[in-house]
């Protein structure tokens, strides 16, 4: 069974889709970086989705549970109260129909799209889960699926809110297969002071390491099956991002992704890429999507890959190991 599941290279592509959920606790960067309409973050969702369509891949959207509401239901229970008088989110959500914390619009586009994309849980508030209590992440997961079913979605798939995992085994006990856990960094990349920033800035500049790769076995784990992540795009200064872009140099640290690709296609074997749809925020960034796109339909055309969504790679994973 394991030999025909390896007939090829896989790649999935996962998208934390929160529009102003994700930054509900930063105030001021949430100003600074969202469109005060929303226009902005859906507009590049849509182009995402036609880049998609382009290139015929598959993604899992991980969507915040509260972007499913058209409008605030003052709903019984309800995350949002507990920001009162700790958070401007509190006023720009709690009965509003605010457009950054709002979205079904977005959810139904996604459902929409030709290609069978995949719906993912990115929690219900955004509070991350590492340090949530186990009555809390309960009703995370029961108000997430409730909303979610209301669009016809049954996720089955986790991508944890700023990838702070917890609580797996109750997720297992709702019914989850994976999660996506954090890429494996080197020792010295993974270090956040200074010298570790510059480590991690100079290999990506000059593709000093491959990110890496995976066997459908390094996914196998105690609860859940673990969909490793091998890159997220923009886990990388974003200074130095515009300094390249603006040298003429777009795509230079992203030849770093191309190669995981064309490796694992090579070599039969899973890649797995990251973003947030409001990261591409200029031309050169699309342009960088397009690079890794092209790279991946590169080795469709082949033969060597297949784009695949997380619940599907899962499903393999488990089918293959057991689990």
């Amino acid at each position: 069974m394991t030999d025909k599941l390896n007939e090829t290279g896989y790649f999935i592509f996962s998208l934390d889709t929160e529009l102003g959920t994700g930054y509900f606790d930063k105030d001021a960067d949430r100003h600074r970086i969202f469109s005060e309409d929303g226009s902005r973050e859906r507009d590049k969702i849509a182009r995402i989705l036609e880049m998609l369509e382009e290139y015929q891949i598959i993604a899992t959207w991980a969507v915040v549970g509260h972007i499913f509401y058209e409008h605030c239901e003052e709903c019984e229970i309800c995350p949002v109260l507990e920001w009162e008088g700790k958070y401007k989110s509190y006023e720009e959500a709690y009965k509003t129909q605010h457009p950054l914390w709002y979205g079904a619009d977005v959810v139904e586009a996604l459902l929409a799209a030709n290609l069978p994309h995949e719906v993912a849980f990115h929690g219900y508030s955004h509070e991350t889960f590492d340090s949530m209590s186990r009555v809390k992440a309960e009703i995370e997961i029961q108000e997430f699926k409730r909303v979610a079913s209301r669009k016809g979605v049954d996720a089955k798939s986790i991508v944890f809110p700023r990838d702070k995992a917890g609580h797996l085994d109750l997720f297992e006990k709702h019914g989850f297969l994976c999660y996506r856990g954090e890429e494996s960094l080197p020792l010295l990349t993974r270090n956040k002071y200074i010298i570790g920033r510059i480590a991690k800035n100079l290999d990506h500049i000059f593709g000093i390491s491959t990110p890496p790769i995976y066997d459908m076995k390094d996914f196998v784990s105690e609860n859940m099956v673990n969909l490793i992540a091998t890159q997220h795009i923009y886990g990388f200064s974003r200074k130095t991002e515009l300094l390249l872009d603006q040298w003429g140099l777009p795509n230079l640290r992203i030849r770093r992704m191309a190669r995981a690709i064309h490796k694992a296609a090579a070599k039969k074997k899973v890649a797995h890429i990251w973003a947030h749809p409001w990261e591409f925020r200029t031309e050169d960034d699309f342009g960088k999507l397009r690079y890794i796109f092209e790279s991946v339909a590169e080795e469709v055309a082949a033969g060597r890959m297949k784009t695949i969504s997380m619940i599907d790679m899962a499903n393999m994973v488990t089918q293959a190991y057991g689990g």
